[in-house]
């Protein structure tokens, strides 16, 4: 079954990507994958030791959890069949590692629109995943 991949991160823009992506899905007939990307927790030395890093990693993943939840019953509502999957670590790569599985047939995501100074130093999720992708990628403002 070939499916939509909606990288959602809760912003609005990530939003309106799910709304867009799954409208279309439910159109086309096919399911989407919702992913979220929850950063690598790393603590400094000193940082609170093995505890801390637990318990902000578990933080972090039910928040992710939270999320996709709230958001998989809007992709539903759409009318979209929904499949929800929590990656972790850098979120360009965590979306490029899914969009080229077999089947995913094309990525949905949202810009920040940020300007063209920060998206130089910075980076953006959404260019980085435009430019590496062999799917075609939706880039939603």
């Amino acid at each position: 079954m070939t499916r939509i991949l909606i990288a959602i991160d809760g912003s609005a823009p990530s939003l309106r990507a799910l709304e867009f992506g799954a409208s279309l899905a439910a159109k086309l007939g096919v399911g989407v994958v919702l992913l979220h990307a929850m950063p690598q927790v790393m603590l400094p030395v000193g940082g609170g030791g093995p505890g801390a890093l637990s318990e902000l990693q578990h933080s972090l993943r039910a928040e992710g959890t939270h999320l996709l939840e709230s958001l998989a019953d809007k992709a539903k509502s759409l009318g979209a069949t929904v499949e929800t999957e929590l990656g972790v670590g850098d979120p360009a790569i965590v979306v490029y590692d899914r969009a080229e599985a077999p089947d995913i047939q094309m990525v949905v995501m949202g810009s920040r629109g940020q300007g063209a100074v920060a998206r130089l130093l910075l980076g953006s999720v959404a260019t980085q995943v435009v430019h590496t992708s062999s799917k075609p990628v939706v880039v939603v403002r």
